[in-house]
């Protein structure tokens, strides 16, 4: 409900060709601090509303010359004048009457004689609701500014990034320094690309906090997804530069492959009703010599590509194997499995074409997977399944 001290700033024009109409509806309001504008004729009514923009309009049905449906009529088609709720004052209660009123676009009806609580009850309800709609076009303006100020950021990061890269290429001459500049220009966009990324990031959460529309929350939500799926991006870049240019420091020591899949499903919380998860040998907890880090990030990329490639209601399957001297995990999904040309070319970065839906992502999942196993001094087994679906293991050594 609102309070009398924020009702005093509304104002309400009340349209009504009877003077004691006028007089009793605005004793009520004024009672309630509310202002109050008023119109006998339907004409008034258009041209008070286009210049005061009252808060809200209790629009007599019953006035000569213009009645009050035509009058909602032409302030529904006026820009100006279309969000202003109005509220139909009428005797008549025949269902298809009420049924034009809702029509022509009023948000409600109050029934003559007027019962003074039960006016006040719907004026305050749809003045909060007016109020509320208009905190949400503040939230979305802001929004609006934010999303193009940190667009203007990654333009710029972007364009900085372009000269980057030529001067990368001017020091291809001098091999000694090429995997120093490449590092350097990797980390780069990492940098430039996060700090946008985050900030859009942060202040996704703050507005999916504040806004009460389903939808909008549903859109901050997508951005949000889509802005961990950039970040994400960037530092499997950022591990893809540090193993290829042999600056990252390899910790090898006993892995377990059930603790690996327990932490891969907690990044995949959201996700769980999809994966489910069997143990070969459940009594046995295996162990593979593997850098952790590496053997996350790893099966990591091969269930967000399962997940990708499987339809919603679609599951995957993640198991554990161990026979004689090889052991390790395999992900299977009910995706549209491979084609000849997509496994001729499979460990290629960006070739988003080695998969039939090019939309998904950007090439690196499984390419990434097989340079981090390779590190590992592993291997990545890729097959279709007879029927469909397609099954990707990780195979260690033990």
């Amino acid at each position: 409900m609102l309070n009398t001290s924020s009702l005093k700033r509304h104002e309400v024009l009340i349209v009504d060709d009877i003077p004691s109409n006028l007089n009793f509806l605005s004793e009520v309001l004024h009672a309630e601090g509310i202002g109050v504008l008023l119109a006998t004729t339907g004409a008034d009514a258009i041209e008070i509303a286009r210049y005061k923009l009252p808060d809200m309009i209790l629009l007599d049905i019953a006035m000569p010359v213009m009645d009050g449906y035509e009058v909602c009529e032409k302030l529904k088609e006026d820009p100006v004048t279309r969000d202003i709720p109005v509220i139909f004052l009428t005797a008549r209660t025949e269902p298809e009457d009420i049924l034009k009123g809702f029509q022509t676009g009023a948000v409600d009806y109050i029934l003559k004689p007027f019962n003074a609580m039960e006016m006040m009850a719907r004026v305050r309800i749809h003045l909060e609701l007016r109020d509320k709609t208009e905190v949400l076009k503040s939230i979305n303006s802001r929004l609006e500014e934010e999303v193009r100020q940190r667009t203007a950021e990654i333009t710029e990061a972007n364009r900085n990034l372009t000269e980057a890269n030529l001067k990368l290429e001017k020091a291809y001459d001098d091999l000694t320094n090429l995997d120093k500049a490449k590092d350097e220009f990797i980390r780069h966009i990492n940098h430039e690309l996060r700090t946008p990324l985050q900030g859009i990031h942060g202040f996704t959460l703050i507005m999916e906090d504040i806004v009460e529309s389903p939808e909008q929350k549903e859109y901050i939500q997508s951005i949000n997804l889509l802005v961990k799926r950039l970040v994400k991006l960037s530092e499997i870049s950022l591990l893809f530069t540090e193993i290829k240019a042999k600056n990252y420091k390899i910790t090898l020591k006993p892995v377990s492959l059930r603790h690996a899949i327990n932490q891969t499903l907690e990044i995949f919380r959201k996700e769980k009703d999809r994966i489910n998860v069997i143990h070969n040998r459940p009594e046995e907890n295996i162990f593979v010599e593997a850098d952790q880090r590496l053997m996350n990030t790893c099966l990591e990329l091969i269930v967000d590509n399962a997940l990708k490639y499987t339809a919603e209601e679609g599951k995957i399957i993640i198991r554990t194997f161990r026979n004689e001297d090889l052991a390790g995990i395999e992900v299977v999904d009910e995706g549209p499995g491979f084609t000849a040309k997509a496994l001729e070319s499979l460990y290629e970065l960006f070739s988003a074409d080695n998969l039939r839906y090019r939309s998904h992502g950007f090439g690196v999942g499984l390419a990434t997977a097989k340079i981090i196993l390779d590190t590992l001094s592993a291997k990545l087994d890729i097959s279709n399944l007879p029927e469909k679906g397609a099954m990707v293991r990780m195979v260690f050594d033990v």
